[in-house]
């Protein structure tokens, strides 16, 4: 990862949940604190319908801040983030407008 961009990391994995989970995706504290690595966004949200879209077929991607002066090179393999499961509530007025049609960036078009 170059130093002071932002690179979209693939993690080979895809996740089902029920309609009221998303995933949070949390960078792991080694990564920030040996590397200067962040997700660009805080913490990454995954919801429900990105399992199977059309765009990408739900792959997980992670974007990545290098906030750091050096080239950080990661391996396959190498755990840089973790992801947590959370049930939420809806307002009870709360209706999809829309079918989510696409992948990273897409809830609300």
């Amino acid at each position: 990862m170059k130093e002071g961009r932002v690179t979209l990391v693939p993690t080979g994995l895809k996740a089902y949940m029920q309609e009221d989970e998303y995933l949070g995706i949390h960078i792991r504290s080694s990564m920030a604190i040996k590397h200067g690595l962040s997700l660009i966004n805080g913490q990454g949200i995954i919801d429900a319908d990105y399992y199977n879209n059309s765009d990408n077929e739900g792959h997980i991607m992670i974007a990545v801040m290098n906030h750091g002066k050096t080239a950080v090179k990661i391996d396959k393999g190498t755990r840089i983030a973790q992801g947590i499961f959370v049930n939420y509530l809806k307002a009870d007025d709360d209706q999809a407008q829309s079918v989510r049609t696409g992948g990273m960036g897409s809830t609300g078009r």
